[in-house]
This record gives structure tokens, C-alpha cells and sequence, in this order.
């Protein structure tokens, strides 16, 4: 297809389109719901543990935000809806502890909850309108990514900047009220607002990604409502956002727009991390964890380590040297030495000077990672590790899946309460962590949203205490 067969009919954007501005809360199944539910309490938590990060404060000295309607989570502070949405989300993807998919390869909340805050703020918008705008972004993203996966990911690109766009875009034109058409126009433009290399993990540039998706998000619905014009063949004419990211026969239009007989959300599955640091790491640290719980090794008898992966994984997590402690989240050498050092990965693994400590140094020096052999592993998220001690044992274990919470069938994943008020007690005080949890317990019958989300707002001094501590 070309620019010239804009008079076709039913486009890919334009069914997407579609699905967007005729998705109602009604809509949801109990399931539905409650994927959102795990989102907003885990993606509010990290997000508001993030808040500090210094990433996310240089960005907001560089933006010059105007004053407005929707909060700085964390902060007293409330400016335009395009940077605090933006704030707000590189804040909830700082810590790399926020939720995942597995079709798109990437982070859908850590865009959409940011997003749909933002402007339900702005609007004075229902939490059941909200969570509505949740859904709606959350379809075209799941929706793309089954028909770009897996070889966009394998491209180079990130998944979470460069899909995560398109979603936000669409949630913010539900809220927004936007008919079928400029939906689509939406969408259209947002194709050519994609952008994020993964060359660029273990950075602050990470985080950015996925702010800028959400900027970018938000700004496409908006000029789609005010007349904006764009071409609804973007994802699949000669040039367009197919051909040019992912290359010709590497994708799946069907794949896009094919009856599933429900909506994505419905049938959803967002893990939430156990460890805030790459899910690409997370198997081989609990495989870590497992020797060391199993046979009682410790970090200070190993004389080597070796970490088999899957090809996929390695040209993000192979890193046996570290320029910054954010690095680490991307270094399985670095991870697996903190768990058999110390039986645990936790935040302060990856702030400050954490990675120049000698005796992680010394151990990584010691881990060597390979890709596995066809067959090795089951699957790519699966990892095996093999510890030799200085009495010349060696010790192995294998895990297949990543220490992720939740598995689609329950209330509420394992932890999820716990990691959230640890998280969100970071930046407020008990007694409003304890309101803000209550809050989220009974979040859809918020009338205001703005009622939900002043909770999540620190007082001037807590602020300023955190400021200085993250510098």
C-alpha cells in the first residue's frame, strides 16, 4: 500500500480506531478489572519510589513546567498535564521495578497509569472512565505487539517507547471523548512519534523513553481533537511505520485486527517484578537464590558461575562492567552476585556507588554468561546456573519462569501490598500510605479522580527531604 490508497477503506488504524472510541467500562470482565487494580496499586507504588530518581528531577529542571491541573506524584506540585504525565511516568519506570507483558515485550502501566491520571485529572474524569481509557490503550498495545513481535524487539528497539505510544495515544483519546475518526487520526500520528533504542538501557535514557512515549501520547490525541490531519494508512503503506521499523515480511496485520472474541484486558496478563532490576535477570537470580538456599553457598566460596540464557537475552544483560550503578539492572553477573552475596536484590543494589563494591566487583570478575544451545533451555525467559565452590563441587539449578507476581486467577499477586507500601513509604508518610492503600482498595467509585489522586501527594517538607537525599 502507498499514500495514494488513502481512499481505501478500514485501515488497520481505522479498526483500531474503532475498538478505542467504542470501549466502555461495562466492557470489562471481573478479570478485566482487576488487571487494572494490580496495575494502578503496583505502578502508583513504584512510580511514587521513583519520584526521587535523579533522572527524573533533571528532566523536570529541563522542561520549565507551566503550572496546571495534574499532580507531580510524590511532590505538592501540580503543572501541565503533557509534563506531569511525562514526570510521572519516567518516575514509575526508573527503578525498572513496574509490571510487564510478555506479547509486547515490555512495560505496559508504567505508560498508561501515568497517563490516564494525568488527563483524568485535568478532566475531572470518573475512575470508571478512567480505568476505560486504561482498557483502551492497553487493546491497541496488546494488539500491535502481537502482530510486531517478536522481531521488532529483536530489532533493537524498546518495545515499551515504541508500541507504548500508540497505547497512550488511544487512552487519552477515549478520555478525551474522541469519535472513530480521530481516534484514527490519533493513532496516525503517533506512528510518527515512535521512538526508544535499547542501546540505551542501563541509562537514565530508559526511563526517558518511556516519558516521552507518554508526552507524546497525549500530545497526538490532543491534536487529533483539534483538527489534526494524518494519514490512516501510517502502519501499513510503502514507508510507513511496518515496513520502516520493523522491515518488510516481519510482521503480521492479521495478527492486529483479528477477532479474539474479547478484549485484550480481559484476558490479560501483567506480571508484576519481584526484583527491581530487567526481567531478563529474573531467572537466573532465583536460580542463584535457590543454590545458595539449597546448599547453603555463599558468595564468599565461588570460584566461578556460569549463567546460560537465551540468545535474546544477552546482548542487554551480558554486562560484566559497570559504569553506573542503573547498569546493574541490566548485568546478570551483577545481579547473581548480589544474591549469593547476600541472598537478596533490592533497591539499593542499584543506587548511588552500590557497583563499585569490592567483593561484588571481585565475584563478577568470576561469572561468565554464554547463550544457550538449541534445546538448553525451555523457554527465552529461562535460565541455568552452575556455582563451583573451592572444594571443587559444583552446585547447578534451573529456572524456567522469572520470579514475577501473580498468575491471572488470583486477587491479588503475592507481595503486591507489601511492595507497594514499601515502595510508596519512601516518599510518604505511614499514615498516608495507609489512606492511599484504602483509596485503591475502593478506586472505581472515585466520582473525581482528582479525589484519588491528591493522596498520592507529599507534603512540601517531605519533598524537600527527598530532593536533597537523591542528589
Amino acid at each position: 500500500m502507498t499514500e495514494s490508497d488513502n481512499a481505501v477503506t478500514d485501515s488497520i488504524l481505522d479498526r483500531l480506531g474503532s475498538r478505542v472510541a467504542t470501549l466502555s467500562y461495562d466492557d470489562l470482565t471481573e478479570s478485566g478489572r482487576r488487571l487494572f487494580r494490580v496495575a494502578l496499586v503496583d505502578t502508583l507504588g513504584v512510580a511514587l519510589a521513583g519520584s526521587g530518581f535523579p533522572g527524573a528531577v533533571i528532566t523536570r529542571a529541563a522542561l520549565h513546567a507551566s503550572l496546571g491541573e495534574s499532580l507531580i506524584l510524590g511532590s505538592p506540585d501540580r503543572v501541565d498535564v503533557l509534563d506531569a504525565a511525562m514526570l510521572n511516568a519516567i518516575a514509575a519506570h526508573a527503578l525498572d521495578y513496574d509490571d510487564g507483558n510478555p506479547i509486547m515485550g515490555g512495560h505496559p502501566s508504567t505508560l498508561l497509569i501515568p497517563a490516564v491520571l494525568a488527563v483524568g485529572e485535568e478532566l475531572g474524569a470518573s475512575a470508571t472512565e478512567v480505568i476505560a481509557a486504561y482498557a483502551a490503550g492497553y487493546e491497541v498495545i496488546i494488539r500491535l505487539s502481537r502482530g510486531i513481535n517478536s522481531a521488532h524487539y529483536e530489532k533493537g528497539w524498546h518495545p515499551t517507547s515504541t508500541i507504548g505510544v500508540f497505547g497512550v495515544a488511544a487512552a487519552a483519546a477515549r478520555l478525551l471523548g474522541l469519535d472513530a475518526k480521530q481516534c484514527t487520526v490519533a493513532l496516525a500520528i503517533a506512528a510518527s512519534m515512535a521512538s526508544g533504542v535499547k542501546a540505551n538501557f542501563g541509562t537514565m535514557v530508559k526511563s526517558l523513553h518511556v516519558g516521552h512515549a507518554v508526552r507524546d501520547g497525549l500530545l497526538c490525541a490532543r491534536l487529533a481533537a483539534g483538527g489534526f490531519t494524518a494519514n490512516r494508512l501510517a502502519l501499513e503503506a510503502r514507508q510507513g511505520f511496518l515496513d520502516v521499523y520493523n522491515g518488510a515480511g516481519s510482521y503480521e496485520l492479521q495478527a492486529i485486527v483479528a477477532d479474539r472474541g474479547a478484549l485484550e484486558i480481559n484476558t490479560g496478563f501483567n506480571p508484576i517484578k519481584a526484583y527491581p532490576c530487567c526481567a531478563s535477570t529474573h531467572s537466573a537470580i532465583g536460580a542463584a537464590m535457590d543454590i545458595r538456599r539449597t546448599h547453603g553457598v555463599r558468595g564468599q566460596e565461588v570460584e566461578t558461575v556460569r549463567i546460560v540464557v537465551d540468545k535474546n537475552r544477552m546482548p542487554h544483560t551480558d554486562r560484566p562492567h559497570l559504569q553506573e550503578a542503573l547498569s546493574g539492572k541490566f548485568s546478570l553477573q551483577y545481579v547473581v552476585a548480589r544474591a549469593l552475596l547476600e541472598g537478596r536484590v533490592v533497591l539499593e543494589h542499584f543506587e548511588n556507588d552500590a557497583h563499585l563494591d569490592p567483593s561484588v566487583q571481585a565475584l563478577m570478575g568470576r561469572i561468565e554468561v554464554s547463550a544457550a544451545p538449541p534445546g538448553e533451555v525451555p523457554n527465552s525467559f529461562a535460565a541455568n546456573v552452575s556455582v563451583t565452590v573451592g572444594t571443587g563441587e559444583t552446585f547447578h539449578s534451573r529456572v524456567d519462569r522469572p520470579a514475577l507476581g501473580g498468575d491471572g486467577t488470583t486477587a491479588d499477586p503475592p507481595h503486591l501490598w507489601e511492595k507497594f507500601a514499601d515502595c510508596a513509604g519512601r516518599v510518604l508518610a505511614a499514615s498516608d500510605v495507609t489512606a492511599l492503600a484504602s483509596a485503591l482498595d475502593s478506586f472505581p467509585e472515585y466520582e473525581d479522580v482528582r479525589d484519588f489522586v491528591q493522596l498520592a501527594q507529599a507534603t512540601p517538607a517531605r519533598q524537600t527531604t527527598l530532593a536533597g537525599s537523591a542528589t
